[in-house]
């Protein structure tokens, strides 16, 4: 019965292993979707952001990506890739024309083959609507990215798939104790063939032949 048991956990615990690896998967892939979903505002651009649910998304300066041809921008599509965030100011203004509700925020980063970048601001809109970027920078190929909180490690899926892993391998860990333990009892069990000092018999229904019980040598 333990031994089925002890089978069963292994299974189960190969199965939950291999489907939280897959979501892991999943929810990285999913990650690398909202960083590439990013909204990319270069240097010397104004971008209006329509915004429509209540809640927080950040500004990111990104060190490495690509931005696209933004009309009314002299600013081709390209490419960035520099070991240090630029300096940059950044205003954000709402429909009426006021500086919206920022606070400083560093927190937040992400790297991804879609882009890399450390968030400067966080915004809480508390009414939807559209929202104007405004990015000034003394370096000409600095590029500002708006959006939610894109950190990889606060993602849903791959928080459940990571606690599934934890799960899977601990069920395979204490089916491998199982395992051990019931090989060592079937070891400590095996018979141990001794005689009795009194009728010189064997307390063992079976025992090697003794050398005296020996037929003799022709």
């Amino acid at each position: 019965m333990r031994a089925r048991a002890n089978a069963l956990l292994w299974l189960v615990g190969i199965g939950v292993t291999v489907a939280a690896f897959v979501s892991v998967g999943r929810g990285v892939e999913q990650n690398q979707n909202m960083v590439a979903d990013l909204v990319r505002v270069p240097a010397g651009c104004a971008t209006t952001v329509d915004v429509t649910e209540t809640g927080t998304f950040f500004l990111y300066v990104e060190r490495k990506g690509r931005v696209e041809a933004i009309d009314g921008c002299d600013k081709g599509a390209r490419t960035y890739d520099s070991d240090l965030a630029p300096r940059v100011e950044v205003a954000v203004l709402n429909r009426s024309g006021s500086g919206g509700t920022t606070y400083d925020d560093d927190t937040v980063s992400y790297s991804t083959p879609e882009g890399v970048g450390e968030s400067i601001l966080r915004v809480e809109v508390t009414q939807p609507g559209p929202f104007v970027i405004e990015v000034r920078s003394n370096d000409p190929s600095a590029v500002v990215t708006v959006g939610p909180d894109v950190a990889v490690e606060r993602n849903r899926m791959v928080l459940i798939a990571v606690v599934g892993v934890l799960v899977g391998l601990t069920m395979m860990a204490i089916a491998l104790v199982g395992t051990v333990r019931r090989r060592r009892h079937n070891v400590g069990a095996a018979a141990v063939i001794s005689y009795n000092s009194a009728t010189g018999a064997p307390t063992s229904t079976w025992a090697p032949p003794r050398p005296q019980d020996r037929a003799p040598d022709r």
